[in-house]
């Protein structure tokens, strides 16, 4: 089978093809399009490369799917290998308004790795205290200060991105006065 296809342009100019055999076409001849390392005159073809197999950056290769090799299967141990992901055992855990660094457990009383997500904040009042979250044996870090001073204009609940591992001890959350929450995560 002749694979070429030569069309006259003013000279003459070969189409780079294959001949082939399609179950609904018949035998035809298909062209070949350049897909190259993108440089004049380049010859370096782009490599398709099995789905298990890592890219190395000397490749010219066309990225067709993530290798799964390159994922970290924990999802969230090094921000760097991680896979976005959404923990089958992510728990809630309430505390009522004017508490002091309530451990947030998911049963075992927390623990140096916990995942708190984030935290659902439910105002009572417009006038409502001020809301933080402890790592372990760390500072209050304040995450809500408060509308003491500028009362809120609403009563809706609101949420509190933190998406973090604690690396000293369990997360415990605080809360002033006439302010609840509802933290999101994933707890020992």
């Amino acid at each position: 089978m002749a694979d070429n296809v030569s069309v006259t342009a003013g000279t003459g100019t070969t189409i780079a093809a294959d001949e082939v055999v399609d179950a609904t076409l018949g035998t035809v001849k298909v062209q070949y399009v350049k897909l190259m390392d993108g440089t004049l005159n380049g010859t370096t073809k782009v490599a398709v490369k099995a789905p298990s197999t890592a890219p190395v950056v000397t490749d010219p290769a066309l990225v067709v799917s993530i290798s799964p090799n390159s994922i970290n299967a924990n999802g969230r141990a090094t921000v760097a290998n991680s896979a976005p992901v959404v923990f089958a055992s992510q728990a809630y855990n309430t505390v009522a308004a004017s508490v002091t660094a309530q451990v947030l457990t998911g049963g075992s009383g927390g623990a140096i790795g916990d995942w708190l997500d984030f935290l659902l904040v439910i105002p009572t009042t417009i006038s409502c205290g001020a809301v933080s979250v402890i790592d372990g044996l760390g500072s209050p870090i304040t995450v809500f200060a408060g509308a003491g001073a500028t009362p809120l204009i609403t009563l809706m609940p609101f949420t509190i991105p933190i998406r973090a591992i604690t690396v000293s001890g369990p997360w415990k959350v605080t809360t002033g006065a006439n302010i609840s929450v509802m933290a999101i995560g994933n707890f020992a």
